[in-house]
């Protein structure tokens, strides 16, 4: 073959220049060799692989530049493992396990660079059938990366397939452990329902266990003395599968979670306020139902924060009852008051969000419904249909230009760009607003000026908007939408796709009205789009119909008295999920309690849930239609 200096060698010193300019060294105009320059040892040993590979044949040649670029993407250098990359052609060419690799590390490097698209593309590039040729380890590493793609574009049951096929090649008990555990945070991150939409996956024992055991910890996720008991019962029953010899750390923890549950709990909410009684209708409503369902349950003490400006003292008399957790307070200002003490006496979880500068006493967590939640996953949805420019409209004020900013920074962190921006002040300045977002003022304008240049009344003109926006992300109110989308439609923008906030949605069943929202696609909590949670329905006739904010306040209420018997084990095991009336719920390291919502459309003025296993294709199923209550 080939000597590899005579084809790639530009890329090769294109590689060492970006490694040694990054390192601080003067730049070079134009490949040459580089001189030695004092670097780290992995940079060292990149530049040396490199000028082996310079002087190598081929397929020797490759087999250097592989080195080099994974030293470069393990360090996280992906400008440099991209430059280096560029010098190999991962086809017939190459020995097998040579471009199996070559593949291999191109797909991470995509993945890297948040593509989940291409990466999962490249590993399918013919490398299962050819994979038996690669070490173990090397098989090990493309279904793991495998398994991260499907996992990035939210497809969770072909995720998990990856790591039971992984399993197969498991001897060591620790990775095993290793990797049940990883299966478990998959299957537990799942939206319900989205595990058994496709069957033709479940192709194997292992699988078939797995799912098992989700829906059957699931069942009982509720009531953690039935739970314990049912996870006995599936070890017995699935005695061959890899889960019943190691169980998931996760799992393993409920025993301890039963013996150690808090069983005095104080609940501190403003009462006299429509939030405060909502959160309380939808605590107790949960704590109703686990004494319907037999479950032990704690001794609640109710107190009313209502017009209470210093929280210190309510808090500590409720530590003198004797409690074993607080929860509460609601308001944003009295969870400041908590986050700023030395030390809590008992474990707290407050029911609104601190400052993300303060640090947290120990046995302090949050949870809420923090728009940030909102935004992000507005966000990965549009990223995952591809989408890449985006153009944000928010209403005028401070608290909105919060959500605008926080849209953008994390938007930009996904690697896309916002191109436009505008606020509304009033339904009478949409249309101005629209034109300005779009750019079509200045198509308007330059018409305008083509007018007074011509001597002639009777130019034809069809105003142009922008070609550069992907997509638009909007708060709005749904009274706001319903004459926002149909504006877009009358200024050409109507094609646009368009994510927006829960805000969008009231909640209520109305096919008629909603029709101006077709299009839009949103998140929101499950419970609010209908969801098969237990407390529906006994819930729908002793609760009144509410608003959608109403609504999203009392599944708030639900999850935090679901929420006092598993702080610990989310605190102890971030990776695992609880499926909630919020969402689906874990812990950050702050102690925070996060949300991952459920993606919906409005079509034909009805909700449409969108498909969980394929939400970056803005896909739905009609039979996922849910009415909503």
């Amino acid at each position: 073959m080939s000597s590899l200096k005579a084809i790639n060698r530009s890329a090769l010193l294109l590689g060492v220049a970006l490694l040694l300019n990054d390192c601080g060294s003067t730049p070079v105009s134009e490949p040459r060799e580089p001189t030695p320059a004092t670097v780290t040892s992995d940079d060292q040993s990149v530049n040396e692989l490199l000028r082996l590979a310079a002087d190598a044949e081929s397929p020797m040649a490759e087999s250097y530049i592989l080195q080099a670029s994974a030293i470069a993407l393990a360090a996280g250098e992906l400008d440099n493992a991209a430059a280096i990359l560029a010098g190999v052609a991962s086809d017939d060419s190459l020995p097998a396990a040579l471009a199996i690799e070559a593949t291999r590390q191109k797909a991470e490097l995509a993945l890297l660079r948040n593509d989940a698209r291409d990466a999962l593309a490249l590993a399918n590039n013919q490398l299962l059938a050819m994979s038996t040729e690669l070490p173990a380890d090397a098989r090990q590493a493309l279904m793991r990366l495998r398994a991260e793609a499907f996992m990035e574009l939210e497809q969770y049951l072909a995720a998990a397939r990856e790591h039971t096929r992984l399993a197969a090649t498991l001897n060591d008990p620790l990775q095993i452990a290793e990797n049940n555990n990883r299966i478990w945070q998959i299957l537990t991150t799942a939206p319900a329902g989205s595990l058994n939409s496709q069957p033709s996956l479940v192709d194997s024992y292992e699988l078939r266990g797995w799912l098992e055991l989700i829906n059957t910890v699931n069942s009982e996720q509720n009531n953690i003395e039935r739970q314990v008991a049912a996870i006995t019962r599936w070890q017995n029953r699935w005695n061959q599968h890899t889960a019943a010899a190691i169980l998931p750390e996760a799992l393993a923890f409920a025993v301890e979670l039963l013996n150690n549950r808090p069983q005095h709990i104080a609940l501190m909410l403003p009462l006299g306020e429509a939030a405060g009684q909502a959160v309380n209708e939808g605590f107790m409503a949960a704590y109703y139902h686990a004494v319907s369902q037999n479950q032990q349950v704690p001794e609640v003490e109710v107190i009313d924060t209502t017009g209470v400006r210093d929280i210190t003292g309510l808090y500590q008399q409720a530590v003198e009852l004797g409690v074993d957790m607080i929860i509460g307070p609601l308001l944003k200002e009295s969870v400041r008051q908590l986050q700023s003490m030395e030390r809590l006496p008992v474990p707290t979880l407050a029911l609104n969000y601190g400052d993300d500068w303060q640090n947290n006493p120990a046995g302090f967590y949050q949870f809420g419904l923090a728009p940030e939640d909102e935004i992000r996953q507005a966000a990965r949805m549009a990223w995952q249909a591809g989408h890449r420019n985006a153009a944000v409209l928010t209403p005028a004020g401070e608290d909105y230009r919060r959500i605008q900013t926080g849209f953008i920074d994390y938007w930009q962190s996904l690697g896309g760009q916002v191109v436009s921006r505008a606020s509304f002040n009033s339904a009478a300045g949409y249309s101005d607003i629209i034109r300005q977002l779009m750019s079509i003022d200045s198509s308007e304008a330059r018409a305008l000026r083509l007018r007074e240049v011509l001597p002639r009344d009777n130019i034809e003109f069809i105003p142009r908007r922008r070609q550069d926006v992907d997509f638009i992300f909007m708060l709005a109110n749904p009274a706001e939408g319903r004459q926002i989308k149909p504006t877009m439609a009358f200024h050409f923008v109507g094609d646009v796709p368009v994510y927006a906030m829960p805000a969008i949605y009231d909640g209520r069943r109305d096919a008629t009205g909603n029709r101006d929202l077709n299009g839009i696609t949103f998140v929101d909590a499950p419970w609010v789009l209908g969801g098969d949670d237990p407390l529906r329905s006994s819930t729908s006739s002793v609760w009144p119909q509410a608003a959608g904010p109403v609504q999203r306040l009392r599944a708030m209420g639900i999850d935090s008295f679901r929420l006092y018997a598993r702080i610990s084990q989310l605190e102890n095991f971030p990776g695992i999920r609880l499926q909630g009336a919020t969402g689906v719920l874990s812990m950050r390291e702050d102690g925070s309690v996060m949300r991952e919502l459920i993606g919906a459309q409005f079509v034909d003025g009805n909700i449409m849930v969108l498909t969980p296993e394929a939400p970056m294709a803005g896909v739905f199923n009609s039979q996922n239609s849910v009415s909503a209550p």
